[in-house]
């Protein structure tokens, strides 16, 4: 199989590696096929194979992650690199490496992400996005792949971003504050989501989302029903289904069923009413969504990948 994989000509191993990127099978095991496809002469063939190698953190992958982010020849696969260790910022995160699970330690700790192997990671990236004389990319989706950590130094740099003189680092820095899940950056979100660049309303609506922001809830639904934007308003969709307002699920009800919408935008509004009948379900049961100043998504298996230079 692999040798015949080998044989394709460019086109056709985009084809394959953009296939199988999007294959929603669980079960599916690809990290051979993109591991096989690193090394490709062609840096749209390397970037997708970095790309697809998010869905598996392996930590003996780290070395050569942090190879390609550094010595690749294209500045664009790097960019990916640097996006897909997030994966392993966000596996670092979710281990919980104070606590004593006693005689269970063993086993509880079986298939975290090793402690050494996030601080590796961490500091790699944590260097290019202090690095001045890095390219503004590689910069950026630094910062937003140490967005799922807390670390103080990294809320820093998030905040910094913000305010930078740069659109595409504000861009991320939103970007970021959703990933990070931190209630810390309501006000900015919230100013956001009429902000006259289309760029940073979208962000801002993404991140509203996925900081389940209530109180975003008159924009998101004034943005649902009427944005010219069709990614605008399917994000505005997706984000409702993160609030508890019933005004919210009488629109994703509306639209899911309004058989003069397009398909794409039904389905949308499907998932985002699975969502919120999920969010519902949680909290009638008491299961706790905030914990600290951070909210975890318990029941989003993929902690989303972002985006990816294109």
């Amino acid at each position: 199989m692999s040798a015949s994989r080998n044989e394709f000509d460019r086109e056709e191993k985009i084809g394959l590696l953009k296939s199988l990127i999007e294959d929603e099978d669980a079960f599916s095991d690809h990290q051979t096929i993109y591991q096989g496809y690193l090394s490709d002469p062609d840096p749209e063939v390397r970037g997708l194979a970095v790309e697809g190698l998010w869905d598996y953190p392996d930590p003996a992958l780290i070395d050569t992650l942090l190879a390609i982010a550094s010595q690749d020849p294209d500045q664009q696969v790097r960019n990916r690199a640097i996006m897909t260790l997030g994966r392993y910022v966000y596996e670092g995160e979710m281990a919980d490496y104070d606590f004593n699970w006693g005689p269970l330690e063993e086993l509880v700790r079986e298939d975290e992400l090793p402690q050494a192997s996030y601080r590796r990671v961490v500091t790699f990236l944590l260097d290019i996005a202090g690095n001045a004389s890095a390219p503004l990319d590689a910069q950026r989706y630094a910062i937003e792949s140490l967005a799922f950590s807390s670390e103080p130094e990294i809320v820093d740099l998030i905040e910094q971003a913000y305010h930078s003189p740069h659109l595409k680092m504000k861009v991320s820095a939103l970007f970021a504050m959703g990933r990070s899940g931190m209630t810390r950056w309501q006000s900015y979100v919230l100013d956001e989501l009429n902000s006259p660049d289309p760029q940073l309303q979208y962000e801002a609506v993404r991140a509203a989302g996925e900081l389940f922001l209530d109180e975003a809830v008159p924009t998101l639904l004034h943005l649902a029903r009427s944005a010219a934007d069709q990614d605008l308003r399917h994000e505005a969709i997706w984000a409702l289904g993160h609030s508890s307002s019933l005004e919210a699920w009488q629109l994703l009800e509306d639209i899911a069923n309004d058989a003069s919408e397009d398909e794409e935008t039904r389905m949308i509004a499907e998932d985002a009413l699975d969502e919120y009948y999920m969010f519902q379900e949680m909290s009638e049961a008491d299961d706790e969504l905030f914990e600290d100043d951070e909210i975890f998504d318990e029941g989003e298996e993929d902690p989303g990948n972002g985006r990816y230079p294109g």
